[in-house]
């Protein structure tokens, strides 16, 4: 969830005319293929967090950590390669405090010092007195994506002739992807597996090295004013106004920063008092079974504070309201999960909407509704014993692969193959063995990234199942990973149901549940429910007849989620996956 940053943190108009001691600016060079760069921005946070105030922290992705590959996201501006080539950095994470040089503390030779030396160059910064003040703030006009930003500088000692403002604007609460995240700062990774970046670098207002300031005379006051229009999004990156922080900070040159300062930002001319509105929906591009859990980012456009409001969705069926709560501030937005919904037959699409908006009734209504990408059911594997075959190329060296059960546990992983003396193909078939029904997660890697059939042989890939029937097929063209989800409905085959068939429905169910079975003989038969935690939370048995027989199961004691159903016929067992949904 995103919200507006709060202005008591940050200094205020006029500026301030006592002497003080300098501010700390770290400029951290980062990137996302950095594996120890979410550690820096830890240390980073920290440093900020017990110097309240006095540290300013710009984060400033660049370098080939930075470069973005695939369909990944292009963090880096037109600013960071100078600021990096000037530092002298040799590694990464490196950060600037100050753009000053410490004895014995730099990377090489330059202001670049590793992670681990932050901390004590920042102590030696907030030590000395600076002969400099500044103060900024700044308004956004919301309907035109602008910004008025007022700066303030003081000088209450002997300065140099000229010094060079500097003016940045950064953004937090950008997610996308963080190698190390996991690992080294799992504060900021989201449920749904995102790093959530914090000040990142967008714009250097002023340009690369800033604007001069030539009337430097202690007791001399500089009131300066900007006009800046806010981009819409830096390298396809949306610029959220929101999530904006403004800092000025004055340097002698393009070097030594003397002090920093972050400004407030407030908010003007909303269009509307009343806009909730849809920002974007999250579904899978395939569901397992069926059923999902839907997320939607709804997103405050409005000048007043929202606590409650429901959001209305459906996958062709009946529709089903989900009641929100809590306090989304004008320009946030938060992301909603919703319970799980179901759909049948292959494809669908997820329309949501918002209404009953706490603070009155919506002004604009153009963007209350929203609807997904179009969802298609898994394929499905209707039996177990179910055999993989890959066809490797001549780089069989490059290839792994691994099925997962929905819990993702490895249950079945095999490769590499042994590289052929020449461009061409070769067969390799391995039996998968499954426990249990459910949703599986198949995934095949190739560690050179130009996957098994670029031209070194005509590679694939393919799932049959015990009923021979092809589950899913790749003819190799993936780069560095092929995965596909699928659903395994039976254990056995056709052939192998010993003398009975079982239909389970309604599935997804809700208080109850129906087993058709037809019995080629009389029969003893057990049905056992069981939990995702593999604990029975149902257990019937008995004697049925020759022929066909009608077995309800009641659901209304069991929580919406994920369950077994299993079936033995004189010790010959079928499990179905279940869906219950309140």
């Amino acid at each position: 969830m995103s919200s507006l940053a709060t202005t008591l943190a940050f200094a205020q108009l006029p500026v301030s005319q006592t002497a003080e001691n300098r501010n700390v600016v770290l400029e951290e060079f980062t990137g996302i293929y950095c594996v120890f760069c979410p550690d820096g921005h830890k240390r980073a946070n920290q440093l900020k967090a017990n110097n309240p105030g006095d540290v300013v922290l710009v984060n400033i992705h660049t370098g080939s950590f930075a470069n973005p590959s695939g369909g990944d996201p292009d963090y880096r501006t037109t600013f960071g390669s100078a600021l990096a080539n000037q530092s002298g950095l040799t590694g990464y994470p490196a950060g600037t405090v100050n753009r000053q040089l410490f004895s014995g503390l730099s990377q090489g030779s330059g202001t670049a010092m590793s992670r681990g030396d932050w901390a004590g160059a920042a102590a030696t910064v907030l030590a000395d007195p600076s002969y400099v003040n500044v103060a900024m703030d700044g308004v956004v006009d919301v309907t035109n994506r602008t910004m008025t930003i007022d700066v303030e500088v003081y000088y209450t000692g002997v300065a140099p002739s000229f010094n060079m403002l500097n003016i940045v604007l950064m953004q937090n609460n950008i997610l996308g992807p963080q190698t190390g995240g996991t690992t080294f700062y799992p504060q900021m990774v989201t449920p749904e597996g995102e790093y959530r970046h914090m000040h990142m670098l967008r714009d250097m207002i002023t340009g690369q090295w800033g604007d001069s300031i030539t009337n430097t005379a202690q007791g001399q006051v500089i009131s300066l004013q900007y006009n800046y229009n806010i981009p819409t999004d830096v390298n396809g990156v949306p610029v959220e106004l929101a999530d904006l922080e403004i800092a000025a900070f004055l340097t002698e040159g393009n070097q030594y920063i003397v002090t920093g300062q972050y400004g407030a930002i407030s908010y003007t001319n909303f269009a509307n008092s009343v806009d909730l509105g849809m920002n974007s929906v999250t579904v899978p591009q395939e569901i397992c079974g069926g059923s999902f859990e839907p997320t939607v980012n709804v997103k405050n456009f409005g000048s007043d504070t929202i606590t409650s409001f429901d959001v209305v969705y459906d996958v062709g069926g009946a529709a089903q309201t989900y009641s929100w709560s809590g306090t989304l501030l004008p320009l946030g937005n938060v992301d909603v999960n919703l319970p799980m919904i179901s759909f049948s037959g292959n494809q669908a699409t997820l329309n949501a909407s918002v209404s009953n908006i706490s603070s009155g009734v919506d002004q604009n209504t153009s963007n209350d509704v929203i609807a997904s990408n179009t969802i298609a059911n898994t394929d499905v594997a209707t039996s177990g014993n179910s055999t993989l075959i890959v066809t490797q190329d001549a780089y069989g060296s490059e290839i792994t692969w691994e099925f997962m059960d929905e819990n993702g546990t490895v249950i079945a992983s095999g490769g590499p193959y042994s590289d052929l003396s020449s461009s061409g193909t070769l067969a390799h078939q391995h039996p998968v063995n499954y426990q249990n029904t459910g949703c599986y997660y198949f995934a095949i890697y190739d560690s050179y990234g130009d996957g098994i059939n670029s031209g070194y042989g005509n590679g694939s890939v393919e799932l049959v199942d015990g009923n021979n029937d092809r589950v899913f097929y790749s003819n190799g063209t993936y780069n560095s990973e092929f995965t596909k989800p699928y659903e395994l409905t039976s254990l056995v085959g056709v052939e192998e149901n010993n003398g009975f068939e079982a239909n389970v429905y309604p599935n997804p169910a809700n208080e109850e549940v129906s087993i058709d079975l037809s019995l080629t003989q009389s029969s003893d038969v057990t049905v056992r429910v069981i939990n995702s935690l593999g604990a029975v939370v149902y257990m019937n048995a008995e004697r049925m007849d020759m022929g066909s027989n009608m077995h309800r199961v009641d659901l209304s004691s069991l929580e919406s989620g994920i369950y077994h159903v299993n079936i033995t016929v004189n010790n010959h067992t079928v499990s179905e996956r279940l869906s219950v949904i309140r």
